[in-house]
């Protein structure tokens, strides 16, 4: 997963030195293509794989459970590719997280798998700039998005924290906001995704265990969640109009 997500990253930052053809000698021209293409073939191959893998949940535990006693490693790779990959859903990596390992050890996975992504997210980000970012959002989302963000810290913590709006999403754009530092993300990132990767995690435990208690502690943080959005409706409508 990780490899796959590399690659994912490399044919980016290849396409990029691909533009730039007419700044280079022939050789080097030559050399750029032949990469170019072998990546894209990879990533074309293996597409329907990382597809099927996200289909379910049920997809996601089998593909865990068959690493064995790697099993953890690969739950924390799988979490950390989803966020390089963007937009692929978290819930699905999370909830099966929880239904494997239990909610404790779900929720570690899926919240460090989630975090190293989010890091070399927002490295490439911030050496590539927009032109990366570009290659796989429309420039009108990115626009739409740069409204966003342009509302200021608080507002992006509390779309972080908040189920909803696409948070892989928003730390690509994080990565190209140059206002906010490395350590003031890092916080960022800590603090916000935490709740949420234990309630879900909480959840999936909860499925398989057939515990209540798990389902309230994801209901608790649904209607949090939902409180916070009606105390502060300029969140909500700020994401309704984005999407809108």
């Amino acid at each position: 997963m990780v490899i796959v997500s590399c690659l994912y990253l490399a044919s980016c930052v290849l396409y990029l030195k691909f533009m730039s053809f007419f700044n280079t000698n022939k050789q080097k021209k030559t050399i750029y293509a032949l990469i170019f293409i072998v990546v894209i073939l990879v990533l074309v191959y293996f597409g329907h794989y990382f597809k099927a893998i996200f289909a379910s949940a049920d997809s996601i535990r089998e593909w865990v459970l068959q690493f064995g006693v790697w099993a953890p490693a690969a739950a924390l790779a799988l979490e950390a590719g989803q966020v390089i990959i963007a937009p692929l859903n978290n819930f699905f990596t999370n909830f099966a997280a929880g239904y494997i390992f239990g909610p404790w050890l779900g929720t570690l996975y899926s919240y460090v798998g989630w975090i190293v992504g989010a890091i070399a997210v927002f490295w490439f980000c911030r050496i590539f700039g927009r032109g990366f970012v570009s290659l796989f959002i429309k420039e009108d989302k990115l626009h739409r998005f740069d409204a966003v963000m342009a509302r200021g810290q608080y507002v992006i913590f509390m779309l972080l924290l908040l189920p909803g709006p696409p948070d892989d999403f928003i730390v690509y754009l994080i990565g190209l906001t140059k206002g906010m530092s490395f350590r003031a993300f890092l916080w960022m990132i800590l603090a916000s995704k935490l709740p949420g990767k234990l309630a879900t995690a909480f959840l999936g435990a909860g499925v398989a265990e057939h515990s209540t208690i798990a389902f309230i502690i994801y209901a608790v943080f649904i209607i949090a969640s939902g409180l916070v959005y009606w105390l502060k409706p300029g969140l909500w409508q700020l994401w309704h109009k984005k999407n809108r």
